[in-house]
């Protein structure tokens, strides 16, 4: 009796099971995260024990934090592994400290072992033509208001933008882009 064929069609079923669960649950996340709906109707809206506090520390504030908003820049998407997709994002304040803006990182990613992913927050003042970018690293699924991970002190949410109007965009390295988005950044006093 030839079992080889049998074999295969079972492992082969147990992985396509395993990727339709995971592709199903990335679908809903990213959905979930992409729809400009409001925190507490998502909250409502979840099935069963499983609340947005049982993701993860963190996790009832950043659901709501990569939801589209003014001077927030959200990318949804995949990440490069393939393995996790959600939403990352940024919200700018140019207020923060004169001559710098600050940024809040969100995300809210789900999969399954390492993602890999690299969000890159690009900005370039439209006065002074200054650039640069922030950085954020998300190894594995996390849903987080991101301290202290990605970032590992507050601190470095500090961004020295100069004053004026601060052009900025979201990409990642799952192929995710958002923005642009133009937020006043306030000058020096006196």
């Amino acid at each position: 009796m030839n079992t080889t064929g049998i074999s295969r069609r079972v492992a082969r079923r147990s992985v396509v099971s395993a990727t339709t669960a995971l592709a199903a649950t990335a679908l809903a996340v990213t959905a979930t995260v992409s729809a400009p709906a409001i925190a507490g109707a998502q909250a409502s809206a979840a099935p069963g024990p499983v609340t947005l506090g049982s993701l993860g520390p963190g996790s009832a504030d950043a659901v709501p934090q990569v939801l589209p908003a003014a001077n927030r820049l959200v990318a949804v998407g995949g990440s490069p592994t393939g393995l996790c997709a959600g939403a990352v994002s940024t919200t700018l304040n140019g207020n923060g400290y004169p001559g710098s803006s600050s940024v809040s990182w969100a995300f809210a990613v789900v999969g399954v072992g390492p993602c890999d992913l690299t969000a890159t927050l690009s900005w370039r003042n439209l006065r002074s033509g200054e650039s640069g970018q922030k950085v954020a690293h998300i190894p594995h699924p996390r849903i987080s208001t991101g301290v202290p991970d990605p970032i590992a002190h507050p601190y470095e949410a500090i961004i020295s933008t100069g004053s004026g109007p601060v052009e900025y965009r979201l990409t990642t390295t799952g192929g995710a882009v958002a923005g642009p988005v133009v937020v006043e950044t306030a000058a020096w006093p006196g």
